[in-house]
């Protein structure tokens, strides 16, 4: 039987990459307190994330849509930062669609490695 290909891990790797990149953004670009705080919350999952858990992603991943939702709803009410914001919410995006595919993919492995086991 072939082995099952390995999409989780560059499914890991998008979610991690663009959490990073996400992170830094929105420290570099907040302009107040609220702003710092909200880049410095993501923090929290980043641990579980660069060991790989699958229950850390899934949870992120819901922590993902409410930023997405604020960012878009924040470049529609300001004009001037509109290009940044969208910039931030479609890297969040991103961000939410890397980890619930690497759940996904990574469920769908497991599940197959131990069916191939003896």
């Amino acid at each position: 039987m072939k082995p099952p290909r390995m999409l989780s891990v560059y499914m890991r790797v998008t979610a991690l990459v663009a959490h990073l990149a996400l992170i830094v953004l929105l420290i570099a670009t907040s302009t107040s307190k609220l702003g710092l705080c909200a880049g410095l919350l993501l923090f929290a999952p980043l641990p579980g994330m660069l060991r790989g858990s699958r229950y850390v992603h899934a949870w992120a991943s819901m922590l993902l849509v409410v930023y997405c939702a604020l960012l878009l709803a924040n470049g529609y009410a300001q004009t001037q930062t509109q290009s940044l914001m969208f910039l931030l919410a479609g890297l969040a995006a991103i961000d939410f669609t890397g980890m619930v595919m690497y759940v996904r993919f990574g469920t769908r492995e497991a599940e197959a490695q131990r069916r191939q086991a003896p």
